[in-house]
């Protein structure tokens, strides 16, 4: 396999798993009304789509480049990237990250992109469908889908937010686990390849043009967030000659076709659930359950600082 074609399925493939967690699991607002309307005007739907994939995919392009150095402090070294990636995230193209410090610098920055979308769903999935039989990765998805279907009503606290119906979160959720696992067949059938020194300087560069530009609106809060991910990414490329043994490897190579099928169980989990909830009229309580999550994003945070540290 080329160079090229190696490194365009990684980042194309990363780009969508990425944001399918980021976006449709997390279930924003902007996002979830484009897929949904692809039901009533298709060729704009899928033009805003793309438009979407083209910013993960600048954000997995640096992932990218960061996770050979993160990989060598094990899962502190996995968290601390995702933190750069949920910061990038929030604090390039959006400004959020700067708008309620120091609560947006952990959530969802850190509670959900560390934790959710490159923990959970570049590592955790894919490992677990490379390892686990068929009974215990069905479990998996369950578990996956009753907790998008609750999460899902998050947005029903906020008059101003609509609600999905069941047949429309129905079509929703299939068509988000169409992007989640052509993303995951994309990164699967990736190769390795070798970064160029120009092309992490480019990426770096561009980031923090971005990131500064957006930071100007915030000043001077907005220093605070910038040392911290310029610490952090410091951290992981001081400690880059530092081999380790690590099993926390990006999940490399294709998986049979009957464990892709078992990714279904996802999105039909997750439309029951949601039909109950939605007949039943039960919401999450948002407040409650973020604060929860940003306290545990913190956490986790600082052991990984300090796992990075006293590793050896």
């Amino acid at each position: 396999m080329s160079d090229l074609r190696a490194r365009s399925l990684s980042i194309v493939g990363a780009a969508l798993v990425l944001m399918f967690y980021s976006e449709l699991f997390f279930l924003n607002d902007g996002p979830t009304k484009t897929v949904t309307d692809i039901l009533t005007r298709p060729s704009a739907a899928a033009v805003e789509l793309l438009e979407l994939t083209t910013y993960y995919a600048f954000f997995a392009w640096g992932l990218l480049l960061v996770l050979p150095y993160a990989e060598r402090l094990g899962l502190a070294g996995i968290i601390l990237a995702g933190c750069i990636f949920g910061w990038v995230t929030e604090g390039t193209i959006i400004p959020i990250v700067y708008e309620a410090p120091p609560i947006s610098w952990v959530w969802p920055s850190i509670s959900w992109h560390a934790m959710v979308d490159v923990l959970l769903g570049l590592f955790i999935v894919r490992f677990a469908m490379r390892r686990l039989g068929c009974v215990a990765l069905a479990l998996l998805f369950t578990t996956m889908g009753i907790a998008w279907g609750v999460w899902a009503t998050w947005t029903w606290g906020e008059p101003t937010m609509p609600r999905l119906s069941p047949a429309v979160f129905l079509f929703f959720a299939c068509t988000s686990a169409a992007i989640w696992l052509g993303g995951m067949a994309l990164l699967d059938r990736s190769g390795p390849w070798q970064a160029t020194r120009p092309e992490k300087w480019g990426i770096a560069g561009v980031t923090v043009a971005l990131g500064l530009l957006m930071a100007t609106a915030g000043l001077p809060f907005s220093v605070g967030i910038m040392v911290i991910a310029g610490a952090t990414w410091w951290l992981l490329v001081r400690k880059s000659e530092r081999l380790s043994e690590s099993d926390w490897r990006l999940p490399s190579g294709p998986v049979r076709l009957t464990t892709y099928g078992l990714t279904l169980i996802v999105p039909a989990t997750a439309s029951v659930t949601y039909w109950l909830v939605w007949t039943n009229g039960w919401h999450i309580p948002i407040e409650e359950v973020a604060g929860l999550a940003m306290i545990a994003g913190a956490l986790v945070f600082f052991w990984a600082i300090w796992r990075a540290f006293t590793t050896r």
